[in-house]
């Protein structure tokens, strides 16, 4: 149904016919399991017959309808998918959700490593039951090694990767970031994992394949920046000496006469050096990288000023202006800056409103809501989204598909089952 307001897709979407089953909850793996529906798979979410069992249901903030209302981050994360409610841990359901797997091209789950197991639904029923199956297990370290039966959460996982570490002010305490980083980079590692599984069947590929998809790894590989030094044969970066770290003059924020933010990206030589001339102190050109000792040494840097001098001048100049004459001016001349935004002027920016990023949804719960879109495009068409459904909404057609009688589903939900 095309709802008022609605991106409607004039492009077939790339998963069209692509059946996931997804028994993720809270974010890493629903996260994963939107990107696929957003491209298009029919992503059948099975929630257990007590909704309560999953907190993302009932987190605040609320989206509120007349008569209900559900967690803000559930509704969201969910969107585009199908809901059937079976407690698969107990014999009848777990007869039921094995043929619904017989049907599907994909499974994926967010438990700890040995869950399925204890409930008799580990890789060998998996693949005897499905032998062209993509199985893909979104968890925190992965299913092997001395960590894989820790628990953890986003932040537990930031930690031991060591990027909390390397946030905040040198010298300075550890800092977390303000959003969930590495679950939402573990769900991208598996949808990722699960789009280059189904593409690997296309080759003719038919076997059974397990995605072992490691929030803890996904955010490990991101450490390209720090591993330069370990290849070079150098010590470790401490915070702060790393070229990207925010505290040089051409990769920094500086605060501005109204109190407003800018960030300076200045990297490349074109560009500092148009910068040095936007604010007419063409003489700091030579000494972009003062006082980062490893570069002055690989290209025989000897800056006339230091990183001290550089940075309290500039930080002199900016208060010169007002945060958004900066970034017109600096911007005409084609110096990489922005405005620092908070929250609330970010989903105001021209950017946002031009491109549709936030794309009203009609809900008949919960009325129109501005969801975030997909960042992809095809053919220039965004993809479209479907509102999150209810516990539940689509058991009589799944079940009606995999030939349940209604006797026997009266049956199943007496004994809470479905």
């Amino acid at each position: 149904m095309a709802h008022e307001g609605r991106v409607v897709d004039t492009w077939t979407k790339p998963l069209a016919g692509t059946r996931v089953v997804d028994l993720t909850k809270l974010l890493p793996g629903p996260f994963a399991t939107m990107v696929l529906a957003d491209l298009g798979a029919e992503v059948i979410k099975v929630e257990h017959p007590d909704p309560t069992k999953d907190m993302a249901r009932f987190s605040p903030p609320f989206v509120i309808g007349e008569k209900s209302r559900v967690g803000g981050l559930y509704y969201q994360i969910n969107r585009n998918k199908k809901s059937i409610t079976l407690d698969y841990t107990k014999p009848d359901g777990r007869d039921i959700f094995l043929k619904l797997l017989a049907t599907a091209d994909a499974l994926v789950e967010s438990f700890k490593p040995g869950t399925l197991d204890h409930w008799n639904l580990g890789k060998d029923v998996l693949q005897a039951t499905n032998p062209r199956l993509v199985f893909a297990s979104v968890c925190g370290y992965g299913h092997d090694g001395p960590r894989a039966s820790e628990p953890g959460h986003d932040m537990n996982y930031l930690s031991i990767a060591g990027l909390l570490s390397m946030n905040g002010e040198p010298g300075g305490p550890p800092l977390p970031l303000p959003i969930p980083f590495a679950d939402y980079i573990g769900g991208l590692y598996a949808a990722i994992g699960v789009l280059a599984a189904l593409s690997g069947r296309k080759g003719g590929g038919e076997s059974f394949v397990h995605v072992d998809a490691s929030i803890y790894e996904s955010t490990f590989s991101l450490l390209h920046l720090y591993n330069c030094n370990r290849m070079a044969g150098a010590p470790d970066f401490k915070k702060g000496e790393e070229v990207l770290s925010g505290f040089y003059p051409f990769y920094r924020l500086f605060r501005c006469k109204d109190g407003g933010y800018v960030s300076l990206g200045a990297i490349e030589q074109k560009f500092w050096d148009g910068f040095c001339d936007a604010i007419e102190h063409p003489e700091l050109k030579e000494s972009q990288f003062a006082g980062i000792g490893y570069v002055e040494r690989a290209i025989g840097l000897k800056p006339s000023n230091s990183l001290g001098e550089m940075n309290h001048l500039l930080e002199t100049v900016f208060l010169e202006r007002d945060r958004d004459e900066w970034v017109s001016m600096l911007c005409s001349k084609g110096v990489c800056c922005a405005p620092v935004h908070d929250i609330t002027a970010a989903w105001d920016d021209v950017q946002v409103r031009s491109r549709r990023l936030l794309v009203p949804v009609e809900d008949e719960t919960y009325g129109t809501r501005e969801h975030l879109r997909s960042p992809l495009r095809f053919n220039e068409v965004p993809l479209s989204i479907e509102p999150a459904p209810d516990p539940g909404r689509d058991n009589d057609a799944i079940y009606r598909s995999l030939q349940i009688d209604e006797e026997t589903l009266k049956r199943l939900k007496r004994k809470r089952i479905v």
